[in-house]
């Protein structure tokens, strides 16, 4: 019986030998043939990038210069992970370089990929170093390859244009959608949202995608679906960098995720709809948003000292600059002489970088409460907007 347990002990560590050598040889030939065929992801150039941003388009056709039908920008930094998806509503009123005045997603019909990112790039105030486009036929190619996404369906959608050949026919409730069914889902705008309520829904699939191919099971059907992707999507991201640009949003916390949709007014201008901005508002936001490292973090800003609407600009000011503005109030009495800003944390360099903006205030430290607020700003008679 001794003899019997031994042998079958060593048998199992002659195994687990045999398994460690095997896994080991896999993870050699698997790092060989990365690099043979250059997808080695320790030797892309994204790396170098302080941040990096990619212009995502969807459109009707690739081939062919369509309109542009779905606008995002996914601006990520790869040391840090800080991420932000920044959309561009289709009918925003924007300069088209040699074009002029026109809805952003012309740009794309009257000169492709090239005269959108550079329309892009002078909206935003910010250079676009990669792109990709996807046409309705390559998205329903990758959520099938998925074998679909779960969402859930907000409310009963149903639309039908024949001239363009655009049937949608949608009920609510958690389903999985397959590819077909989610480009129905992304199309529709037939209500009071209209288009932003259609970038919302953009917004959502995204997250949906993006945990699906997170899944161990669909983690085995990705180097297929690489494999094929080159017949689907025109892009200028080469195969090394693409293994890198994976192996970097893979770990990022899309909890931490700052999604921006840039914002216009409704205006009938020469009988068209248009979304329209301030050109310099939107750079202004967009840099403010890109230098503010703690963007979402939860503040209340509170009157103390009297003067009517002062808390509310301040709590605008707070906005554009990313905060989380989830509370603005009168403080517990109106004789604040100076502004106090209470942290509920020792981060110094939030201290630092709040003070560049609200200049002479008094600190003070407290612990977080329950509430979960980052920071309360109380208003004071040396503060005036």
């Amino acid at each position: 019986m001794v003899r019997s347990e031994r042998h079958d002990k060593a048998k199992n560590r002659r195994k687990k030998v045999i398994q460690i050598l095997f896994l080991g040889l896999l993870l050699i030939t698997c790092l060989t043939l990365m690099y043979f065929f250059n997808v080695f992801p320790f030797h892309s150039a994204i790396l170098a990038y302080d941040r990096l941003n990619i212009l995502a388009v969807g459109t009707d056709s690739v081939d062919t210069k369509g309109r542009a039908d779905t606008i995002l920008i996914l601006s990520v930094a790869p040391k840090t992970k800080d991420t932000i998806l920044f959309s561009i509503p289709r009918d925003m009123r924007v300069v088209i370089p040699d074009r002029g005045m026109d809805k952003i997603n012309h740009a794309f019909a009257y000169g492709g990929i090239d005269l959108l990112e550079r329309t892009v790039e002078e909206f935003m105030g910010i250079p676009i170093h990669y792109y990709g486009v996807v046409d309705f036929e390559s998205f329903r190619y990758i959520i099938d390859a998925l074998d679909g996404v779960n969402i859930f369906v907000e409310k009963d959608m149903h639309y039908i244009d024949r001239a363009g050949s655009l049937k949608i026919n949608l009920y609510q409730g958690q389903q999985i959608l397959n590819g077909e069914k989610a480009l129905e889902y992304v199309r529709f705008r037939s209500d009071a949202l209209g288009d932003l309520g259609r970038i919302q829904r953009q917004q959502k699939l995204i997250n949906a995608v993006i945990d699906k191919v997170l899944n161990f099971e669909s983690l085995t059907k990705i180097p297929a679906l690489i494999n094929n992707l080159g017949e689907y999507i025109n892009t200028n991201i080469n195969p090394n960098d693409l293994v890198s640009l994976a192996r970097i949003m893979s770990d990022i916390d899309r909890n931490k995720i700052w999604v921006e949709t840039i914002k216009g007014e409704p205006q009938y201008i020469g009988g068209v709809s248009f979304l329209v901005s301030d050109a310099q508002e939107v750079k202004k936001r967009v840099q403010n948003l890109l230098d503010n490292k703690y963007r979402g973090c939860k503040i209340e800003v509170l009157n103390g000292n009297r003067i009517p609407g002062i808390a509310h600009n301040v709590a605008n000011k707070m906005k554009e600059l990313g905060f989380n503005v989830v509370n603005i109030d009168n403080a517990d009495h109106f004789d604040y002489q100076k502004t106090v800003l209470i942290l509920y944390s020792n981060d110094a360099r939030l201290e630092e970088y709040v003070t560049n903006f609200l200049k002479d205030i008094q600190i003070v430290h407290k612990e977080q409460p329950s509430n979960g607020i980052d920071m309360t700003i109380i208003v004071g008679k040396n503060m005036v907007y």
